[in-house]
């Protein structure tokens, strides 16, 4: 479903269709409401072959290699008929990142709020290690597919279980997605660590432990003050 809206700078007024920008809030609108009522396609192709086919591509050639054209030949069709599932290699992307966050292993939300920031942190870093290539694509506008906002929610119901107030948690939420990306980027770029030192797990828990350490600190000084 797209928008179709009168342009009244148009002569005559006529009619455009504008259409959302991929991974926009409107364009999710749009795409659930395609799915409901698309039927299936007659080419063997579902949405979710199409996207497990292209994160294989990405995880073994690279971001740069995903082309509507490369992935309809690894999937033995032509690139118009892969255009029936996405209508562009932006509309692929952003369905590609929201499928690699659909890996998620969620919390136990019965845990301690702490224990399920630590869990949920480390379970990022653990799907994200899985598909490199697709971190960069995770920084710049929100994300705002259902796997995306399912974790979003669930790492800041976290850290309101751990008792930050809605502003802290925010923003040590955001904090905390920076350092599991620049963790694994940093990985990436670096491969095995051969020096004899930590291994880059204990590395990465050690930051994670002082991390939320400095934060339950800040939040008892916090209680302190009033």
């Amino acid at each position: 479903m797209r928008s179709r809206e009168v342009d009244a700078t148009a002569p005559g007024g006529r009619t455009v269709t504008r259409v959302s920008a991929p991974g926009s809030a409107a364009w999710w609108r749009e795409h659930e409401e395609r799915l409901r009522r698309r039927r299936p396609h007659t080419d063997g192709l579902t949405l979710e072959l199409v996207l497990a086919e292209a994160l294989a591509l990405v995880d073994a050639e690279g971001m740069d290699a995903l082309t509507v054209r490369a992935l309809a030949g690894r999937l033995g069709t032509g690139s118009s008929t892969l255009y029936r599932h996405v209508a562009s290699r932006d509309e692929l992307l952003v369905l590609l990142v929201d499928a690699v966050l659909g890996e998620l292993r969620l919390p136990d939300p019965r845990l301690p709020g702490r224990v399920r920031v630590e869990q949920l942190s480390a379970e990022l870093r653990r799907v994200l290690r899985g598909h490199p290539h697709v971190v960069p694509a995770l920084g710049g506008a929100p994300l705002l597919g259902p796997n995306a906002m399912r974790a979003s929610a669930c790492g800041l119901e976290n850290l309101l279980a751990a008792g930050h107030p809605p502003d802290r948690a925010r923003a040590a939420y955001l904090a905390l997605l920076d350092y599991v990306l620049g963790s694994v980027a940093f990985d990436a770029a670096a491969g095995s660590r051969g020096d004899g030192g930590p291994s880059s797990d204990e590395v990465f828990a050690f930051g994670l432990r002082t991390f939320l350490d400095g934060l339950g600190e800040g939040l008892s000084d916090a209680s302190s003050a009033r």
